[in-house]
């Protein structure tokens, strides 16, 4: 469906009535990876429905209008970003995650097809052959690097893993010429096909290895994965450059959201968003969904960033243990449904503190979004409901209670089924093997307006 039918059904929608409420928010069988939205792929990502849905009703119905900037305190993959810029709208955004922010600049800012296609024929005009020959001087034991890369060992076959190095330091050599915005179009490629080289296990974000036995057998071709990857990221990147704006303003900054008005660096203005649309973590990252796992790797031979930097992204999420600050008891009264869950969790012998440092980063994030946004403005939080020590966390509840604390008020909150996500459909809450309890199959759209 072209982007005017789409607008021109959703109209005749709200023009006979209809409301967000009455809106299917599963978006079973949708597909979730159009555009730049497929570049790379990224745990717990924001389904592009929701913020495309949610963009075009506030545009029809004259609350936001082109130009208009949406802000995101929780970029992810830049699922926000992208479609705000679909959209005819400006997009800030941070994370807390260095890969999150070059997934999240590369899939939402336009690259000029003609710049695209040079470094990419530069690059890939005799790779073949070159990689070839990294393998020849592996195999005699011939092959010095000046540097190598930060990755644990035993986690990459040899000599697949000194391929991708390659290609690395000549993306390098490659950003004195062509910068770094095109230069990571081909970073992002790379970073992508780095966990199938990888000993990684398929379908898990956090870092479990293959089997041993499957170890042996596990050859991939880093020639044509990386030249498919590639071609596939130039078409989608053709397309989504000839279709939007390329004069509107998307800026991600690698910064903390909790105090993302008070950064000496990276400062999002006080008052600057029309609109927050969002997906928040579903919990600390050590125990539901490990960013920083998952980044690690990509992030270190693709991009610039050190071991050290990669292993610090978990502990420095919500409710890690690099925090500083501190409990905030009265939370627990602002929310009744979080000062119920505290309860139960102490009386289950439970992780009433990991949920407290959770909850209390959390409300910071909401202190420092109703800064950002302006007065009467919608803010969406897409939210699911976890587990803790088998007590259900009602986050949408806690969500919606903190908030309004904070002076928001309560518009809707919107219930969806989740048919594919990469998140823990079943967790171990003892940490003994073969027990699990649920986790998460479910969110809420929780939408409020700005105090």
């Amino acid at each position: 469906m072209s982007e005017n039918t789409r607008q021109t059904t959703f109209s005749t929608f709200l023009d006979e009535g209809g409301s967000l409420e009455e809106i299917d928010w599963t978006f079973k069988g949708a597909d979730t990876s159009y555009l730049t939205h497929g570049l790379h792929n990224y745990p717990a990502r924001m389904i592009p429905q929701i913020p495309d849905t949610l963009l075009s009703y506030y545009k029809l119905c004259g609350v936001i209008e082109t130009g208009d900037t949406v802000y995101d305190p929780f970029s992810g993959s830049g699922t926000t970003a992208v479609e705000s810029r679909l959209h005819g709208l400006n997009a800030q955004a941070n994370d807390i995650n260095p890969l999150a922010c070059v997934l999240s600049e590369t899939k939402a800012c336009p690259i000029p097809r003609e710049t695209l296609r040079s470094l990419r024929d530069d690059l890939l005009s005799n790779l073949r052959a070159e990689l070839h020959t990294i393998r020849e001087q592996y195999q005699t034991g011939t092959l010095t690097f000046a540097d190598e890369p930060q990755v644990r060992d035993g986690w990459f076959p040899e000599p697949q893993l000194y391929e991708l190095w390659y290609i690395r330091r000549q993306l390098d050599q490659a950003e004195e010429s062509y910068g770094e915005d095109v230069t990571q179009f081909f970073r992002v490629a790379l970073s992508s096909i780095t966990r199938t080289v990888s000993y990684q296990r398929n379908g898990e974000y956090k870092r479990y290895r293959l089997p041993e036995e499957k170890r042996k057998t596990h050859g991939p071709d880093v020639f044509d994965l990386y030249r498919s990857k590639v071609a596939a990221n130039y078409k989608r990147m053709r397309t989504y450059s000839d279709r939007v704006d390329h004069s509107l303003d998307t800026t991600i900054h690698y910064a903390d959201s909790r105090t993302a008005t008070a950064n000496e660096e990276n400062t999002i203005e006080e008052n600057s968003a029309d609109i927050v649309i969002t997906s928040p973590p579903y919990g600390d990252h050590r125990t539901t969904v490990a960013y920083g796992q998952f980044s690690q790797d990509p992030a270190i031979i693709a991009g610039r960033y050190g071991y050290d930097e990669m292993k610090a992204v978990d502990k420095t999420g919500l409710g890690g243990p690099n925090s500083d600050l501190k409990p905030i008891e009265a939370l627990e009264e602002w929310s009744p449904s979080f000062g119920a869950t505290m309860d139960a969790l102490r009386e289950t012998d439970g992780r009433a503190d990991d949920a407290m440092d959770f909850v209390r980063d959390y409300y910071e994030v909401m202190n420092d979004v109703a800064k950002v946004l302006k007065s009467g403005q919608p803010s969406v939080w897409v939210v699911a409901n976890r587990t803790m020590s088998r007590v259900n966390i009602p986050t949408h509840l806690i969500t919606r209670e903190l908030c309004e604390h904070v002076g928001y008020e309560h518009e809707s909150t919107l219930p969806r089924e989740i048919p594919t996500k990469t998140l823990p459909w079943e967790n171990a809450p003892e940490n003994i093997e073969g027990v699990t309890g649920d986790a998460m199959a479910s969110e809420n759209i929780v939408i409020l307006t700005a105090p």
